[in-house]
């Protein structure tokens, strides 16, 4: 099964490859960019194992480690032990995320190509309607609305 998920994850067929200690050794995927661990391990080493697969024949990448509460003592002394430093994020808020959330789909509007297939007495009637608004207020339009329509 290992080696047939492997022959996919190269393919390209899947995307996401998440492994246990166990599974992943031997593994070598060059291009590597991300290493997500789930929590700190206990050995020194087998940190730097799994983060070490962004940094293959002078590649880089990032190392992600998501600690649980009673984990965040032990930073320190990896720290020290690996000669590096760990840089914190904290986790978003709710405000946080609706707001990362409304800028995403503000950059996806702006992507959006327009449809000339449309009907233009169809789109006469919508330019119609926002003619007499600026730009300035037609996206303050838009935020409101997309605020209202996503409220929880």
């Amino acid at each position: 099964i290992r080696d047939k998920i492997m022959e996919q994850f190269r393919a390209g067929h899947i995307k996401i490859l998440i492994a246990t200690d166990l599974a992943a050794r031997g593994l070598d995927i060059p291009e590597t960019t991300y290493v997500v661990n789930y929590h700190l391990p206990e050995v020194f080493e087998t940190y730097v194992h799994r983060s070490g697969r962004t940094a293959r024949a002078g590649a880089k990448g990032l190392s992600l480690t998501i600690l649980q509460d009673d984990e965040q003592k032990e930073i320190q002394n990896f720290e020290k032990a690996l000669g590096i430093k760990f840089l914190k994020i904290e986790k978003p808020n709710n405000q946080n995320i609706e707001d990362n959330n409304a800028l995403l789909w503000a950059k996806q509007i702006f992507k959006t190509k327009p449809n000339y297939t449309l009907d233009a007495e169809l789109k006469d009637k919508f330019k119609t309607i926002f003619h007499h608004l600026t730009k300035d207020e037609l996206v303050e339009k838009l935020i409101a609305n997309y605020f209202l329509a996503n409220k929880k």
